[in-house]
């Protein structure tokens, strides 16, 4: 039981910490605004985490193990439907891809903050790219069973124009489902070696 309390608290302080960072921007996370936030005792940053760094570093691990977890759901029906030789289901895409970007809007504007860190600083930028990877790689699985000849470059431009259709759903609401439906649409017209 002890055990599971102090994995809690642990967990508090990151959930803070994420909020923060989504809420107010990298520089918002301090060891004293975290604990604060978490209604932690002063100096559970440093006995969990040792520095901000360390802080930073098991938010990005925990956020992107979150975000993983999160893409997998949504694209392993996708996967599926391309592998018994189905159409895709436009409809639930856009549906499960709504879901997504609005459930977590915390989640996303939090790893979009880490992925302008990581332009800045090397050590951020290995792992927020290691677990993008697996991102790309699912995109790439999609591009391949849409009959392209380079998955893992379509798989990728894949990608890219899902983190575009979030950005401009998070900055501009509201938005109706339309757009969304609308860019899966030109999505699953395939990659340009596919298409007639």
């Amino acid at each position: 039981m002890a055990s599971f309390e102090r994995s809690e608290r642990r967990s508090r302080l990151l959930e803070e910490a994420l909020r923060l960072l989504s809420e107010a921007g990298l520089g918002a996370v301090t060891h004293r605004s975290v604990e604060q936030a978490a209604g932690a005792p002063h100096g559970s940053v440093t006995y969990w985490f040792g520095s901000r760094e360390g802080l930073i570093s098991a938010l990005i691990d925990w956020l992107c193990e979150e975000s993983e977890r999160q893409v997998r759901a949504i694209a392993t029906p996708v996967r599926q439907q391309l592998a018994a030789g189905q159409a895709l289901d436009v409809e639930a895409i856009t549906s499960g891809l709504t879901q997504w970007m609005d459930g977590t809007a915390a989640h996303h504007l939090a790893r979009m903050e880490l992925e302008l860190q990581g332009a800045r600083e090397p050590a951020h930028a290995a792992r927020m790219t290691a677990a993008a990877q697996v991102f790309w790689d699912m995109c790439a699985a999609i591009a391949e069973g849409l009959g392209s000849d380079d998955p893992d470059g379509d798989g990728r431009a894949m990608a890219a124009m899902l983190d575009g259709i979030l950005l401009d759903r998070l900055a501009h609401p509201p938005q109706d489902q339309g757009v969304v439906a609308a860019s899966v649409r030109w999505l699953l017209a395939g990659p340009p070696a596919s298409r007639g």
